[in-house]
């Protein structure tokens, strides 16, 4: 049989799991529909209805026209099969797809407020899982590629717009969902007015800031944290994401040379007195949290559930170890950010939590310096679960 058949034997195949994913999307959407429409306003209900179903086609649409992509790069023969990454993959369009869904519509209260929450954070573990499947399954396609950058692309901005709607974040956070847009836009934009468009060079700063941008919005939509407080939060976790995508846009256009030593991130890592001055912050950290949070126990015990409470107070008594150690400090970092901002939402009040969000915010981006014990989620920095050759 030749090349030629095979392919036209593999997509067939891939028309079926096409229908296959079809059916799980209206399956999804009904389920979902009937659950809100019987908890929720039906106004609402109908609206989360058309706005999750119209992108979900869209999804179909997407996962439809780059069929035609499933096979390895440098290779022309299809593949037979989706495989499970490009399941992950189309479910992670699927959960934007509910997510979108909110959009326009009140924050749900009761237990239903966790749920766009849930559904963002379901594709966030998602865009984790697809890529280790794809390497360890060596399913690595073009396909996959194609569909994570579709949902790159829309699930920032639709979890921004949603998150700007429920007034987690304030105006000035949008360019945050429109970053990329903006830069392809002027990058086809120089392009049609004859202007040369320079390389970007590899970073693994783009890694770190994404990785942390898209945690830090999932918190966004846990209704756990008050919204003044997120709104401080996401201007801290704003700027070093948006001073890389301008770093990057100065690249390209040639006014800033890398290769030249003028690497502003490799300059500001390379300081020799950083790692003392990131220890100093892990320390202040420790005693702003030995000081203030337990202060604020028995109110938290009264005002929240039990279930909250013993979660705050277990992240709060994590947190202290691991950032005095230097183990696991970025999560310990972590760990301080989010029991700082459920105690703010408790208490009210507090300029030492805002101090403690602040400074822990440095040491998420930055790391956590001299004589830290052991720091595993490093290698996630510098490496891709699944790989055989990793840096």
């Amino acid at each position: 049989m030749n090349p030629s058949e095979n392919n036209t034997i593999a997509l067939k195949n891939l028309k079926k799991n096409w229908m296959q994913a079809g059916l799980f999307f209206i399956l999804f959407i009904a389920g979902n529909y009937l659950f809100l429409s019987s908890s929720w306003e039906r106004d609402y209900a109908l609206r989360w209805l058309a706005l999750a179903s119209s992108f979900g086609f869209y999804q179909l649409w997407v996962l439809w026209r780059s069929l035609a992509l499933n096979h390895r790069e440098d290779e022309k023969s299809l593949l037979p099969n989706l495989g499970w990454a490009n399941a992950v993959s189309f479910g992670r369009g699927i959960f934007i797809a509910a997510l979108l869904g909110f959009l326009f519509s009140p924050w749900p209260e009761g237990g239903m407020a966790w749920l766009p929450f849930t559904f963002y954070l379901l594709a966030a573990l998602s865009d984790l899982l697809d890529g280790y499947l794809a390497r360890i399954t060596n399913h690595t396609t073009e396909l996959g590629a194609a569909l994570d950058m579709s949902n790159d692309s829309w699930g920032v901005l639709i979890v921004t717009l949603l998150a700007f709607w429920y007034g987690r974040v304030p105006l000035v956070y949008l360019p945050v969902g429109l970053a990329r847009y903006l830069f392809i836009f002027g990058l086809w934009l120089r392009e049609k007015v004859g202007k040369v468009n320079f390389e970007m060079p590899f970073s693994y700063r783009r890694r770190i800031f994404a990785g942390v941008q898209m945690g830090f919005i999932v918190a966004m939509l846990a209704p756990v944290f008050p919204s003044f407080a997120t709104r401080f939060a996401a201007i801290l976790f704003m700027i070093p994401f948006l001073a890389g995508f301008l770093y990057d846009w100065l690249t390209v256009i040639g006014w800033i040379d890398p290769e030249k030593g003028s690497n502003l991130f490799e300059k500001i890592a390379s300081f020799k007195l950083l790692p003392i001055l990131l220890l100093g912050l892990r320390l202040a950290v420790v005693w702003l949290l030995l000081t203030f949070i337990f202060t604020a126990t028995q109110r938290i015990f009264h005002e929240y559930s039990q279930f909250l409470s013993i979660l705050w107070q277990i992240l709060s008594v994590a947190a202290i170890p691991m950032l005095f150690l230097g183990a696991a400090g970025r999560l310990g970092a972590i760990f301080a950010l989010i029991s700082s901002g459920m105690a703010i939402g408790m208490t009210k009040t507090g300029y030492e939590y805002f101090l403690i969000i602040h400074l822990s915010t440095i040491l998420l981006f930055v790391g956590t310096g001299a004589f830290s014990l052991w720091s595993p989620e490093e290698w996630l920095v510098y490496n891709r679960a699944g790989e055989k050759n990793n840096a």
